[in-house]
């Protein structure tokens, strides 16, 4: 029998996610908030009846705002910081987090995480195993990581549109240059910028200019080059645009681009996502307690695809 992918989840994106697609009226027996529970158990169940993997690894934020990105672009997540310099994140949803990361442990199923690293770090690391990898995430900037063997689910808001990114699905939709890879999406990503996280982009520089320059100047490093030659094809206000932004441009790459860094990744379960030991008597209790049952008896039927340890 053939080896099937192996299934990486942003998870902190997909719970987020599963948080504003349901209802906060979906509550366990004592009244508290279940729906990113019921909203992420159906959603990993429903990846994993459609992809089929062998293994699954759910990836964790050990710092959703890790202190050498904020020095490299200091206004790096800044406006999603809390009064208590933590991410300003709803407050029914941390004790459905604990919950969610209690049902992954006692269905079995791999957690991974990193020191001094987000979600984007721990799933570039283990989607550059060599072998078949699915990367799900909410976040474009992980189309970065398409390659031969690295295929991007797109998971949208609502959690019911998903799009598989191929480096020529992400050349084609973004207008960049076609290759083996989709590592200059990363390229493209620091150009237009990103508000969600804090990224202003290059002034002028949209999307569309942005793909036409990567086409005709192959990379960040080729478009800057050409910055600093007045015989180049950049117009002057292009030129003055991106020679104005040369320390952005610099500390951008490092905060957008993944595998800058090295990460010791840590694995509560099996390294390669195989499904551990089963516990009936846990998940029994966190469905009574939360009320979501029928959805956690549904990821567990549906993770019994993947391999065992």
């Amino acid at each position: 029998m053939s080896q099937g992918p192996l299934m990486v989840l942003d998870s902190a994106g997909l719970w987020f996610r599963a948080f504003h697609s349901v209802p906060e009226k979906i509550t366990g027996p004592d009244g508290a908030p279940a729906n990113a529970v019921r909203g992420f158990c159906d959603m990993v169940a429903v990846l994993v009846e459609e992809y089929s993997p062998s293994g699954l690894v759910a990836g964790l934020d050990r710092e959703w705002r890790p202190d050498w990105r904020v020095e490299l672009v200091p206004s790096y997540k800044a406006h999603r910081v809390g009064d208590d310099d933590e991410e300003d994140a709803p407050a029914s949803l941390g004790p459905q987090v604990n919950v969610i990361r209690e049902v992954l442990s006692a269905a079995g199923l791999t957690q991974a995480w990193a020191a001094d690293a987000e979600a984007d770090d721990v799933l570039a690391e283990v989607a550059a195993r060599d072998r078949e990898v699915l990367v799900v995430t909410g976040d474009r900037d992980l189309f970065q990581l398409a390659s031969a063997s690295t295929t991007v689910v797109y998971v949208g808001a609502g959690m019911r549109k998903r799009v598989a990114y191929t480096p020529a699905v992400v050349a084609e939709r973004f207008d960049l240059p076609a290759g083996e890879d989709a590592r200059v999406y990363a390229d493209y990503a620091v150009l237009v910028g990103d508000a969600s996280d804090g990224l202003p982009g290059v002034a002028g520089i949209g999307a569309k200019t942005a793909g036409a320059l990567l086409r005709e100047y192959g990379d960040l490093d080729g478009i800057v080059a050409a910055a600093g030659d007045e015989g180049s094809g950049l117009s002057a206000r292009q030129r003055a645009a991106v020679l104005g932004a040369a320390d952005y441009l610099a500390g951008a790459r490092g905060v957008v681009t993944l595998r800058t860094r090295e990460f010791e990744l840590e694995f509560e379960g099996d390294v390669d996502g195989r499904r551990g030991p089963v516990d009936r008597e846990r998940l029994e209790q966190l469905g009574e307690s939360t009320g979501q049952s029928r959805a956690i008896d549904r990821l567990v039927e549906a993770t019994a695809v993947l391999a065992t340890a």
